[in-house]
């Protein structure tokens, strides 16, 4: 199911908010080691809720043979219903103005684990991400292989600028305030194009097979 899951993750990945304090520690004291940090929080926050959830939702699975699994149809109707919901939040939300970040300067390194933690709290692309690895008929090491690339995917946007501020600290900061810019102006219409892309084809296909029933043992 990873041809369903990646592109998902890669729609979650458009997330303005973390590169943009991503930049803001990178230009600022310290800035490797409180980037790391933050990173941190937004690892233990997206693999923790990855692993439960994937494995909660295999355990949901109705048992169709000896070795065959799957989700039931209303829970992909369900998370399509979410993603339909997000994208239509997130076209009708006014933009957001640029956030003053005076105060982040006296964040200690338990402040900024907690702020990626909070931050990066699954977002519905992802959580439809970790539902199509669920989904799949896969054996465990497979399973916990597929979290593990989602969750990197979904935080590409603050893993990149964090490894190539150790090789080119001036261009990285540079880069990543370019990146940001482009982000405000077309992620709004990506990450709702990607969300509305897959919730129809997650209600539509749980609707499916809804109507037509479980299959014959």
């Amino acid at each position: 199911m990873l041809t369903e899951a990646v592109p998902a993750a890669l729609g979650a990945a458009l997330y303005p908010p973390g590169l943009l304090f991503v930049a803001f520690l990178l230009a600022n004291p310290q800035p490797r080691k409180r980037a790391l940090v933050f990173l941190a929080g937004a690892v233990i926050a997206t693999l923790g809720f990855g692993f439960a959830l994937v494995f909660v939702l295999r355990g949901t699975g109705v048992e169709r043979g000896p070795h065959h699994r799957t989700v039931p149809p209303w829970i992909d109707f369900g998370v399509g219903i979410l993603l339909l919901a997000s994208a239509v939040y997130v076209w009708f939300r006014p933009p957001k103005g640029p956030k003053v970040a005076t105060q982040r300067r006296e964040l200690g390194l338990i402040g900024l684990l907690a702020i990626g933690l909070v931050m990066y709290t699954p977002a519905p692309l992802y959580l439809a991400a970790l539902h199509s690895i669920a989904k799949a008929d896969d054996s465990v090491l497979v399973t916990i292989l597929s979290v593990v690339l989602v969750a990197a995917i979904y935080m590409l946007i603050i893993e990149i600028p964090v490894v190539a501020h150790a090789v080119r600290p001036e261009a990285t900061i540079r880069v990543v305030t370019a990146v940001n810019a482009w982000i405000g102006r077309h992620g709004r219409t990506i990450v709702v194009l990607a969300a509305g892309a897959f919730g129809v084809y997650l209600v539509v296909h749980a609707a499916v097979q809804l109507v037509a029933g479980p299959p014959p043992a």
